[in-house]
């Protein structure tokens, strides 16, 4: 994970002290783009809603209610909603880094399409998933998915995808992991701290779905020049632009 880079600290003879702790993550904050800054963001509100409230958990995916109740809305809204503060917390740090660069790198409008997009298809494999498993397990349909894990997973699984023998390490782990099977010793830790109880079939989907991305879909979920110019240029998109620094 990045580290935050604060301001080198005054090594000059005015005996200055360096940048403070909250100064540090003031810079920090600054340099984080439009779009993640709204994922997190918006995360926090809720997690913080929801110590008041279970009502906000109507936006996280549980298929049987998704589907029965047609609580369709769910595909969307359950990456925001996470109903674990460790959860959240090591999802931001997984997931911050590496998003502020592809923001950076793609612009805001092309990466929210792209972050949203996967997420959907993700929560959408998910359901599938459970339907199939609840012809032997009927319960499954009340396991949620919520949170960025899904969406975590797939793209680990895309680097790793990229880069199949890179040794990579996990957690405490001392012996190094061939990239090709990291996302799977990944599923199997959140399987085991589990006790073993809950296998997370959210983040099985999102591995599956990163598979599916590297192999299948690259080529054919594309957004076109002409679309993302067509959205900068609506109304709401060009008021964004006035305020961001973001190439879209």
């Amino acid at each position: 994970m990045n580290n935050i880079r604060g301001l080198n600290n005054n090594a000059g003879g005015d005996g200055g002290e360096g940048p403070s702790f909250g100064d540090r993550v003031k810079e920090y904050w600054g340099n984080v783009p439009l779009f993640v800054r709204f994922i997190v963001t918006s995360s926090l509100l809720f997690y913080v809603v929801s110590w008041f409230t279970t009502a906000i958990y109507v936006l996280a995916n549980i298929p049987g209610i998704t589907v029965g109740q047609l609580h369709l809305w769910t595909i969307f809204t359950s990456v925001f909603i996470s109903m674990s503060i460790i959860n959240l917390l090591f999802g931001f740090m997984a997931w911050i880094p590496d998003a502020i660069k592809l923001e950076k790198e793609n612009g805001t409008i092309k990466y929210m399409f792209n972050f949203f997009i996967n997420s959907c298809f993700i929560q959408i494999l998910f359901i599938g998933f459970c339907y199939l498993i609840s012809l032997k397990w009927p319960q499954i349909l009340t396991f949620p998915s919520s949170g960025l894990w899904p969406l975590v997973l797939s793209e680990i699984t895309l680097l790793c995808l990229a880069n199949p023998e890179s040794d990579l390490r996990m957690f405490l782990i001392p012996c190094p992991i061939k990239a090709k099977f990291y996302p799977w010793a990944l599923f199997g830790f959140f399987t085991v701290i589990n006790g073993f109880r809950v296998i997370q079939f959210d983040i099985l989907a999102g591995i599956l779905y990163g598979y599916a991305w590297f192999y299948f879909l690259k080529d054919k979920i594309q957004i076109s020049d002409n679309c993302l110019i067509k959205v900068q240029n609506c109304f709401l998109f060009n008021k964004i632009q006035g305020f961001t620094g973001n190439s879209f």
